[in-house]
């Protein structure tokens, strides 16, 4: 892989003075980051753009919910299986390196799928091979640019900048599953371009970074299988480490499926056609939204830990509660709700975790605080049998309150999470 950074990293860049971002925007002061952030934002829309018009295509040429599943599949295993080794290369090699190769490489298979598209050529298997080498380059992506987030803010931006980056990726989680919906029911072609064209942009973006993502040591020229246990083991040995991955992977895994069931609430529960679907997952998009602008708002916050573990705790109190619901106004209100709570807690189990690692494993850190969301797709098929046995109110209800239950226990006797500061 070529090292486009300079060979020796300069010093971190100042804190910046007050300017015209104001406090809630003011890791745009630092170029790099304005920077990272669009190119995120245009990753962001080129993932949910390729995953919207990638299913569509399917759904096209074959008219099987199987074959939507397995090509989903698909890339879903590959992403598990590359991420670790890819948040090893970030450790090892200049982050703005691998982010710029991997977006550009993204944008010339979704090139190539477009051109396919557009000249009448495309058939199943070529979905599965842009499944295949999509779900490779954003596995690789990630933990890169999870870890620049560090690279190219201060101590005292680092709040404000993680919020800031969530926030670029809730925004094309709003915007983008519709925006390329309607995109792609009008033309697969012109869907797969603009998806082209967004990757294209986000990898200029990197390329245009400062010097300062580098590699944080040499390879060291063990068996890269033994410096990526030595990853893992080092986040299990640490007690702030572990408990925040806990925190992490719990509700990905025992929760966040409940999203996958929400054309079920829609049809089951409210009576009402996809529309209603479209409104419950966007309410939960605006109210984080609301919950990381809060976030990046706020000057100095302290008891990072204390307010994580109590935002994670009242967001599952709301999911329970929208799991009983029957009332559409009333379920979007706690959908809001959740998700505002959500966003700052997530953001701030992000933070933490960047903050306790330290920079020779944070690569291989965010690789596997990104494998977390990998188990969602997991987490699904219990709570789908449970729905089939229970219904969908009682069934997601019994998993939501199980992970409360949980994480009730894990504030009470978890110190080193409560006093993280």
């Amino acid at each position: 892989m070529p090292d486009i950074a300079d060979p020796v990293a300069p010093p971190l860049p100042p804190t910046p003075p007050p300017t015209r971002f104001g406090r809630t925007f003011e890791a745009f002061a630092l170029r790099d980051f304005r920077l990272l952030w669009g190119s995120t934002v245009l990753s962001g829309f080129g993932q949910w753009g390729q995953q919207i018009s990638l299913n569509w295509l399917v759904y096209v040429l074959t008219g099987s919910a199987v074959q939507l599943g397995a090509v989903s599949f698909a890339a879903g295993i590959v992403g598990l299986i590359i991420t670790p080794f890819a948040g090893l290369l970030a450790d090892r090699y200049p982050r703005r390196t691998i982010l710029w190769t991997s977006s550009s490489f993204g944008a010339v298979t979704a090139a190539a799928i477009a051109f396919l598209v557009i000249a009448d050529l495309v058939e199943v298997w070529h979905a599965y091979a842009f499944a295949l080498v999509s779900g490779l380059t954003m596995a690789i992506n990630q933990p890169a640019r999870q870890a620049a987030v560090f690279d190219t803010s201060t101590d005292d931006t680092l709040q404000n900048a993680v919020a800031m980056n969530s926030l670029a990726q809730n925004l094309s989680r709003i915007v983008g599953p519709p925006a390329f919906g309607l995109i792609a029911v009008w033309s697969l072609g012109a869907s797969f371009a603009l998806i082209t064209v967004m990757r294209g942009l986000a990898a200029l973006m990197t390329l245009l970074l400062g010097g300062r993502s580098r590699r944080a040591q040499p390879p060291s020229g063990r068996n890269p299988l033994v410096d990526i246990w030595r990853g893992f083991a080092y986040i299990a040995t640490n007690s702030k480490l572990a408990g925040l991955m806990v925190v992490n992977v719990l509700p990905a895994f025992i929760v966040y499926p409940y999203l996958i069931f929400l054309p079920v609430f829609s049809d089951e529960v409210f009576g009402a056609e996809a529309d209603v679907y479209g409104y419950l997952l966007a309410t939960m998009g605006v109210g984080s939204t609301i919950g990381l602008l809060a976030l990046a708002a706020l000057p100095d916050l302290r008891r990072r830990g204390l307010w994580m573990m109590t935002g994670f705790i009242i967001y599952l109190v709301f999911i329970a509660a929208f799991t009983q619901s029957n009332i559409l106004l009333l379920s979007m209100t706690l959908l809001i709700t959740a998700g505002m709570v959500h966003g700052l807690a997530l953001a701030l189990n992000t933070l933490l975790f960047q903050i306790e690692l330290p920079n020779d494993m944070r690569g291989r850190g965010m690789a596997a605080w990104q494998m977390g969301f990998a188990l969602m797709p997991l987490g699904a098929l219990p709570m789908g049998l449970a729905v089939d046995r229970w219904g969908v109110q009682d069934g997601v209800a019994v998993f939501v309150l199980s992970c409360l239950a949980v994480f009730l226990l894990i504030a009470l006797v978890s110190r080193p999470l409560r006093t993280m500061p």
